[in-house]
């Protein structure tokens, strides 16, 4: 009876846990990939060269329809790092909605990244959603005209939720822009509120930027406007974990010299990095690691920002005393010439680390006037590579400058390589890498190609989407100690389960150790349920340098090399279910 059935369905809800399909990881997507707003050791770059507001050469380029080279500016900015790109085409006298339809129609196929449209418009935001493909940013909403239903706010919130778009928020409302943290984190209390209960919209999908203000006036009222972005960031992400930040990050430098605005950004942006920063609108090329700049610039620049005025001493006059008549090609020569005045040991060191390849050639050809071009490597160049990997590891050095890095080690072991005498013996190691079947993305499992390789690894590199014969073939062929395996999507990690049983099943686990490493992969799930699968040793890699911590581990273990061993398992928090 239909009572008897509906009791059976109370009972069966009744004993059924509820299943909830787990949300994918918040981010933005382009038609080629998906971004995460949280980036493992970085923050996500958004570029800010697409914007006709901020950049001349872009604007220029709009208003004379030159689409190709807008495009063109856009693969420039992936190629400095940019994670995301900032499309703004808002210019007095134009018609926006058609702008845009023209360079966001063009950025959807021509550029791999994902889009935050930028304008003041309506129309124009819509214009730009209807246009791209994946999932776009709105930047951005706030209060400036209130929350009523004909508001600003109202109408571009409605357009992310009809979209799917995330959305930037700015700190923003009646009585204007918010300077002190207290008002800021006020306005950013009232956003989240409104946008998750009134309008829908998860928290890891919003995108607060608490306003930064140039601290660079000398006017005492500015003085403490960097201090109040970044401890509003810290106490933003203290009561909303899950929701993210962004900053302008470029108005904080505003009135110095282009040469001291470089210093005075990069040390801003690791201080509010520190205090829970997750993305932030930038020229990411000329953003640099504090690493780059001597200990004198980067105290005075934190002195700045942190208002340390003391008798006598003002951080701002001393900072533009040091950069007085300095233009970005003059501090470049002024790094140069301090290169030259080290040590040729530390200079070659140096070199590496900074990925500085001008004079190299020389500098390595001086060293092997005194020492063996191996040892050239081993002892000196190597040293610069696991500093290299110290400040990536350390969210200090951005991927795009590990790879100038790792070029520059590579031309200068290419330059050695005819003084090295020939061996017998064994090598370091082989290792064969590939992208698994199915995917294609392959930039992590290349830089783990070039780190493995600058440290004299053989590395077999045979591409993507490929399938567990070939990976076997090629590890036979090359007689390989060890296989990598890497992989971005979902799926991959499925794959990478099938693999190593089809290595169980052809009696293969015991004599190749297995690292796999990818963005949707997790240590527990490689060092926990991976591992209680395969039948040999497998490890996870989070990055190219945990990559050669476990090749070296490896290969002394295989080799029997006194005191060796491997890094303990992930131990498993709860127990499993027998």
């Amino acid at each position: 009876t239909p009572e008897h059935l509906r009791q059976v369905v109370e009972r069966v809800r009744d004993l059924t846990p509820a299943v909830r399909e787990p949300r994918p990881e918040p981010g933005a997507a382009s038609l080629y990939q998906t971004v995460p707003f949280r980036q493992d050791t970085s923050y996500m770059a958004i570029g800010e060269r697409t914007n006709a507001n901020g950049s001349k050469k872009f604007r220029e380029a709009m208003l004379e329809a030159r689409w190709d080279d807008c495009v063109e500016m856009a693969r420039d900015q992936i190629r400095e790092g940019a994670h995301m790109l900032d499309l703004c085409v808002d210019y007095v006298g134009r018609d926006g909605v058609a702008d845009m339809e023209e360079l966001a129609g063009r950025f959807a196929t021509a550029s791999t990244l994902p889009i935050v449209l930028d304008s003041t418009e309506v129309p124009v935001i819509r214009a730009g959603l209807e246009k791209l493909g994946g999932r776009a940013v709105i930047n951005s909403v706030n209060y400036e005209d209130g929350d009523g239903p004909e508001s600003r706010f109202a109408k571009v919130t409605r357009l992310a939720r009809e979209h799917g778009a995330a959305l930037i928020a700015l700190t923003i409302d009646e009585e204007g822009q918010a300077r002190t943290v207290g008002h800021k984190v006020a306005i950013a209390e009232r956003l989240i509120e409104d946008l998750t209960g009134n309008w829908g919209i998860h928290e890891s999908d919003i995108l607060i930027d608490t306003l930064t203000f140039t601290i660079c006036t000398g006017q005492e009222e500015s003085r403490k406007d960097g201090i109040a972005t970044i401890e509003a960031i810290r106490e933003l992400k203290r009561r909303h974990p899950e929701v993210q930040t962004t900053l302008g990050l470029s108005n904080i430098s505003f009135g110095l010299n282009p040469a001291a605005r470089i210093l005075l950004n990069s040390v801003f942006l690791d201080e509010c990095v520190k205090a829970g920063l997750d993305s932030a609108i930038v020229h990411a090329s000329k953003i640099l690691p504090i690493a780059r700049f001597d200990e004198e610039q980067v105290t005075t620049a934190l002195d700045l920002i942190y208002d340390r005025r003391a008798e006598g001493y003002d951080p701002l006059q001393k900072l533009m005393a040091l950069f007085e008549g300095a233009t970005t090609k003059s501090l470049k020569a002024g790094k140069t010439e301090e290169l030259l005045a080290l040590p040729l040991d530390e200079r070659l060191k140096r070199r590496i680390i900074d990925g500085e390849k001008n004079g190299l050639e020389a500098d390595l050809d001086e060293a092997l006037t005194s020492t063996p071009a191996l040892d050239i490597v081993n002892n000196i160049l190597l040293d610069g590579m696991k500093v290299v990997g110290e400040l990536f590891g350390s969210g200090q050095m951005q991927l795009p400058f590990v790879l100038q890095s790792a070029e520059v080690m590579k031309t200068a072991v290419a330059h050695l390589e005819p003084h090295m005498e020939k061996s017998d013996a064994e090598g370091k190691g082989t290792i064969v890498l590939a992208t698994v079947r199915g995917d294609v993305h392959d930039i992590g499992k290349n830089l783990v190609d070039i780190i493995l390789s600058n440290n004299g690894y053989n590395v077999v590199n045979i591409g993507i989407k490929q399938p567990v014969s070939a990976i076997l073939e090629a590890a036979e062929e090359h007689n390989a100690d060890v296989i990598g395996m890497s992989g971005l999507l979902v799926k991959s990690t499925v794959i990478m389960k099938e693999n190593l049983e089809e290595l169980n099943q052809r009696e293969l686990a015991a004599k190749y150790p297995v690292i796999l490493g990818g963005a949707a992969l997790t240590r527990a799930y490689v060092e926990q349920d991976l591992h209680e699968i395969y039948q040999g040793e497998v490890r996870y890699a989070r990055d190219a340098f945990e990559g050669l911590r476990l090749m070296d581990a490896l290969i002394a273990v295989k080799r029997g090399v006194p005191g060796a061993s491997l890094p303990e398992l992930k131990q498993r928090r709860v127990a499993k279910r027998d």
